[in-house]
């Protein structure tokens, strides 16, 4: 029965182009593009405030709906009010406000008792809201709720009020809108009622002038801040500064996070909450969901709820630090409850700012002394004869390398596709160091000197700093690969570090040993990434690429029969020869540590002087077997728990 009373209304829309009519039945209607309406309630909004405004559009619907309601009951022979009470959705359909799908509607004929809820789509009011002005924190579709209203108001005779409860236009998938008496809304509807009641132009405009007097007020004042805020930046205060200067001319609680959320400067109440669980919290609604993207992805200004699940009920007004479109970190006013007026908006805004410009002034000084860090770490590792002048501009600096260092270099090897590509490679670089440095400062509190050059990242640590992280130099030097490396597990990256360097003159070996601690690495057949100068012995004394054929064959001569017996006998014979080696010959505590009986090691040690050629007992043949170990150990050709 609907269907055909959808089509008796379709039937009685007529289009009169020579004319320029349209009429629905007698009743001359017009179309009106949806970009020009929304011009038209764009400038209302701006005239009279968006509080103002909302109440215009609600009777202007109001009165819509019920002259739509009386026309069609003049036309169209509906056989039931539960027709006539949908026909109102159709309509607005029809007339391209809103497309409408009744999800409950229940009435009594007898009574008069009525609810619908609905689901509203595409909603251009909502639409050209979102256009001009963004999202708004509550819902926007004020003249089709009024509609609504008013339609069936004048179908049933009693005033039945409409209340959008999602919106488009507030960052919500779709509106949803309920439809009650208005007794049976309660409290619930109180704030709304003043909107429909019955005001004329002139009261309105003065309303609208005493806004524009009021935000010509607030304009000033956020322009005073604003100057302060300056005056505190250009006399070289900080952020600390900056939180103040707002919460002391705002009465407001401020606090200034990093991008993950960290506060960094705080002035006013503030009560411990988790505000990054919050924001990674999966089981948000939709308004939340929406209104985390605006900030972190949109980089907006945004007013939320934080929930007392995260450890503080509360209102947060929050805006993006940004440079160069990159988020620094955030900005936010905090209080217990309440909505902010647009002076707090734009202050926060304009401080936002400031902070923007006072932290790319910290990262552009913090960049140039590290560059100038880097200069003078470069001339001192490869020799400079102007130590004590070094050492003096760099303690100016504020770092003194008048303490014991290990030198840290980092290899990087590309891989073929971006060879060629040096201006990526240059970019690709610069972040690893960013990231070591910043891996460097979460372990010890402090940046380091650092330069780069070619494919080489150079680190000085202390070792006090060592001592202090209760880390072997080598677990330290692996922490710092290892995030490196989840990061860009593409990219060959090995460390060599040196053995202590315990005066500024020895920075340069430091810096030798590094180097030839990653030549070990490059001709090794382990996949080993970290190698520590000091662990190397003599052997990194003489180890490196020309004498490797050498090395590996005097190696081979002496132990290839040994490792060919065990590979035959599974037996363990290199193993035996290791531990004796490391027990400087003595065969008790070689018996120990490996757990077995003495004749069992006296027999094997006489097998391997059988094979190998060799009398352990010569300190000749001693030392070239503790050198063929070693080859064979750092080459990757003896492996054993």
């Amino acid at each position: 029965m609907i269907t055909n009373s959808k089509m008796n209304i379709e039937e009685i829309i007529k289009f009169y182009p020579e004319s320029g009519r349209i009429h629905l039945n007698n009743k001359r209607m017009i179309l009106m593009e949806a970009d020009a309406y929304g011009a038209l309630r764009r400038d209302l909004i701006a005239s009279l405030g968006i509080d103002r405004a909302k109440g215009f559009l609600l009777r202007y619907g109001w009165s819509y709906g019920i002259n739509v309601a009386k026309h069609l009951k003049e036309i169209l022979p509906f056989d039931s009010e539960i027709e006539w009470l949908s026909a109102g959705g159709f309509v607005h359909g029809m007339t391209g406000y809103v497309s409408v799908e009744i999800k409950e509607l229940t009435f009594d004929p007898a009574t008069k008792s009525y609810y619908s809820e609905c689901y509203w789509y595409d909603s251009v009011e909502a639409e050209q809201h979102v256009k001009h002005f963004g999202y708004h924190h509550e819902p926007v579709c004020f003249n089709l709720v009024g509609t609504a209203g008013g339609y069936v108001s004048a179908q049933l005779g009693r005033k039945i009020i409409f209340k959008e409860i999602e919106c488009v236009g507030k960052g919500d998938l779709r509106c949803r809108l309920i439809g009650k008496p208005i007794e049976d809304w309660g409290a619930e509807i109180v704030t709304e009622l003043h909107y429909y009641e019955e005001e004329n132009l002139a009261q309105e405009l003065d309303r609208a002038f005493l806004r524009i007097e009021k935000q010509k007020e607030a304009f000033k004042r956020a322009l005073k801040i604003i100057e302060k805020l300056s005056k505190v930046l250009l006399a070289g205060g900080g952020l600390q500064s900056v939180v103040k200067v707002l919460g002391d001319e705002l009465n407001h609680s401020v606090i200034i996070e990093d991008k993950n959320f960290n506060i960094l400067e705080s002035n006013g109440r503030y009560k411990n909450h988790n505000f990054q669980e919050f924001i990674k919290f999966p089981k948000h609604d939709q308004t939340l969901r929406k209104q985390i993207n605006q900030v972190i992805n949109d980089k907006r200004t945004v007013h939320m709820t934080i929930p007392d699940q995260f450890g503080w009920l509360h209102e947060r007004l929050i805006s993006p630090i940004i440079i160069k479109n990159e988020i620094l970190g955030y900005i936010s006013f905090l209080k217990e409850n309440g909505n902010y007026e647009e002076l707090e908006y734009i202050s926060l805004e304009r401080a936002s700012t400031i902070c923007a410009i006072h932290l790319l002034n910290e990262r552009t000084a913090i960049e140039t002394i590290q560059q100038i860090k880097g200069e003078f770490l470069n001339e001192l590792i490869r020799g400079s004869s102007n130590e004590e002048e070094i050492t003096y501009r760099i303690q100016i600096l504020g770092y003194n390398l008048k303490q014991e260092h290990y030198v840290f270099l980092f290899n990087l090897e590309y891989t073929d596709e971006f060879k060629g590509d040096e201006e990526y490679l240059i970019k690709l670089k610069k972040k690893i160091s960013k990231m070591i440095d910043t891996q460097v400062r979460k372990n010890i509190g402090q940046p380091c000197l650092m330069s780069t050059n070619l494919n080489q990242i150079v680190l000085l640590i202390p070792h006090e700093i060592i001592k202090r992280s209760k880390l072997e130099v080598k677990q330290f030097g692996r922490s710092i690969l290892n995030s490196i490396r989840n990061r860009y597990g593409d990219l060959n990256i090995m460390l060599g570090i040196s053995s202590l360097c315990k005066q500024i003159k020895t920075l340069k070996k430091g810096f030798e040993e590094a180097e030839k601690a990653i030549e070990i690495l490059k001709l090794k057949r382990n996949p080993l990434r970290v190698i520590f100068f000091g662990e190397l012995g003599s052997i990194g004394k003489i180890f490196c690429s020309e004498n490797l054929a050498d090395l590996e064959n005097h190696a081979c001569e002496l132990l290839n029969e040994i490792k060919a017996y065990d590979e035959q006998y599974n037996s363990e014979l290199l193993k035996t020869l290791y531990y004796f080696i490391e027990n400087q010959g003595n065969m008790q505590r070689t018996s120990r540590e490996l757990n077995i009986s003495m004749g069992a090691i006296r027999y094997r040690m006489k097998r391997i002087q059988e094979l190998s050629h060799l009398d352990l007992t010569n300190s000749q043949d001693f030392f070239d077997a503790h050198l063929a170990v070693q080859v064979y150990i750092f080459l990757g050709m003896m492996k054993f728990n």
